[in-house]
Parts: structure tokens; C-alpha cells; sequence
């Protein structure tokens, strides 16, 4: 179990980490129905996550470095960042200015005013329109 724990901190990747635990990743499902391992995995699920997180925020603001290459040779290289990620993070840190907003105002952003009007209408009397229910079923 803690060789399993282990390899899964280090690659946040159930398959990898059985692999190189020398288990079929079929265990670690059965093992999740015991308490104990399952409070275990759920903070190493954590640990891995934050090590993802890292990553991801060193790829979003420093970048990696690219080899550039001209008809053939490298003549240099190029600093990449991953755009992407930078948006999920912005997101996630600050999601009152960065996340998905939906709201819906009236003009000048003043508040939606609705009005629901509910006409009872006998067949063959004359609607509020100036038709009859016969023009309702045309329209």
C-alpha cells in the first residue's frame, strides 16, 4: 500500500503508479473499500494534486524553453508558456474576476423587470388582442 502511495505522489497516475509498485491497479480499487487506505489515498490524491498545480503554474509563468531549428540546425531557442493553463489558473486563484460570469440586467445593468400576463379567453369570445381564439390558433 505505501509503495503504491508513494509512486502515486510522485506521478499523480493510478496505472504508472501501480506499474511501478509492482501491483495490478485492480488492487488499489479493492483497497479503496477499506477506510484506512481510502483516508490515505484521498491526502495523497491532495499532495499529487498540489505537485500538478506546480507544474502547472511554472509552465503557465516561466515557461519552457524550445529549440529552434533553420533548414535542418538548431539556431536557438524560443521560451514557450502555456497560455491555457494560465487562463484555468486566473480561474481558479480569482474567480470573482476571472471566472465564468453569467448574469442578466436590464438596460444601464438595472434589474430585469418581467411582466406575466394570464388572459382566460371562452371560446369564441373576443381577446385582449382584438382576435379571437381562432387568430390565437393562427399565430
Amino acid at each position: 500500500m505505501r509503495a503504491l502511495l508513494l509512486e502515486y505522489a510522485l506521478t499523480a497516475d493510478i496505472k504508472k503508479a501501480a506499474k511501478r509498485a509492482g501491483i495490478a491497479r485492480s488492487v488499489h480499487y479493492k483497497w479503496l473499500k477499506k477506510p484506512m487506505y481510502a483516508k490515505a489515498f484521498h491526502a495523497t490524491r491532495q499532495q499529487a494534486g498540489e505537485a500538478l498545480e506546480a507544474i502547472a503554474v511554472e509552465r503557465a509563468s516561466v515557461g519552457w524553453e524550445e529549440d529552434v531549428f533553420y533548414q535542418g540546425a538548431k539556431c536557438g531557442t524560443v521560451t514557450r508558456y502555456d497560455s491555457g493553463l494560465m487562463q484555468l489558473l486566473l480561474k481558479g486563484f480569482l474567480p470573482e474576476k476571472y471566472g465564468n460570469k453569467t448574469e442578466i440586467s436590464g438596460p444601464q445593468g438595472a434589474p430585469v423587470q418581467a411582466r406575466i400576463e394570464i388572459v382566460f379567453v371562452r371560446p369564441g369570445d373576443v381577446t385582449g388582442s382584438g382576435g379571437t381564439d381562432a387568430g390565437l390558433a393562427q399565430q
